[in-house]
């Protein structure tokens, strides 16, 4: 069931259609950690503020009952490799914030947090999906509470640091998680968001094809976007970094089959070929860090 939505940032219920959808996906096939569908949404923009978002979408429910039932064996298989991208991700955390309580939103896995808790932090984490809190747990002996961030229930002022990798532009209320994020930060405590953004230049000359307009993101921010939500909800950004991650060339192969198909399998075939299937790339496409302190 689909149900319209007014703007998250500002309210309004002023907008233009940027694309409109092309076709109508079962909600438990579009929502997971690492997949999703292109073309399966129509996307706004508000005339008001300039927040893109999907509009109509499907209920709270729906999405948060897919993501929790959906299984991620396609998250945990490139392990090592998004733990040398995590392993960045915590230097950069400990520029600003030195080791402490540290809350990780939407940890899939909770591959940060075992990188976090070697490093000396005392380390939390929130997931709604059941098959990843299960195996996070399990192998890395870690306690992550499956549900939303406010299922968890977390204490006020408790954390030194929450980080987002990923994740904002997945949560139906995103102002929402900002918001109880600040109550849980300490003063002056840390908030690292990363998100794809969809003013980069990649993203508009890639336009409808841009590869991260999916059926799991509901809102695409712009650095501007988001520090206007940021400072809606009790923090001061300060500093923006460009987010660079590390996958094998096999896996960003298979993952183009997201955006075509044909260049997928060409990719494929050759990466195996070659035997460079395992090959480990650092790249960019379109993501940002927007680094905040509370206030």
């Amino acid at each position: 069931m689909l149900e319209y939505i007014t703007c998250n940032l500002c309210g309004a219920d002023d907008y233009r259609i940027l694309y409109k959808s092309s076709k109508e996906i079962d909600p438990k096939n579009k929502f997971s950690t690492t997949g999703g569908i292109m073309g399966t949404d129509q996307i706004v923009k508000c005339n008001k503020c300039g927040l893109i978002y999907v509009n109509p979408r499907h209920s709270v429910d729906e999405i948060v009952g897919a993501y929790s039932e959906a299984e991620e064996k396609g998250y945990v298989s490139q392990t090592e490799e998004r733990r040398l991208t995590f392993e960045r991700c915590l230097n950069l955390v400990e520029k600003y914030s030195k080791p402490g309580r540290i809350l990780d939103i939407g940890c899939a896995s909770g591959i940060f947090l075992d990188v976090a808790k070697k490093g000396g932090w005392e380390v939390f984490g929130v997931e709604p999906c059941k098959w990843l809190v299960n195996y996070g747990n399990k192998n890395f002996g870690l306690n992550i509470i499956q549900g939303t961030l406010k299922e968890a229930n977390f204490p006020s002022n408790y954390f030194d640091a929450i980080t987002m990798w990923d994740v904002l532009e997945h949560t139906p209320d995103p102002a929402g998680e900002l918001k109880e994020a600040s109550r849980l930060l300490k003063n002056g405590g840390l908030l690292i968001v990363n998100f794809p953004d969809i003013g980069d230049i990649l993203a508009r000359i890639a336009g409808r094809k841009w590869w991260f307009l999916l059926s799991v993101h509901l809102y695409y921010f712009t650095p501007k976007t988001l520090r206007e939500m940021l400072k809606k909800t009790g923090f001061e950004p300060f500093k923006k970094r460009l987010h660079f991650q590390i996958l094998t060339l096999g896996y960003l192969s298979d993952m183009l089959r997201l955006y075509s198909k044909p260049i997928s399998c060409m990719m494929s075939f050759f990466t195996k070929a070659l035997r460079i299937e395992n090959l480990k790339i650092t790249y960019y496409a379109s993501q940002v860090n927007i680094i905040s302190k509370k206030i």
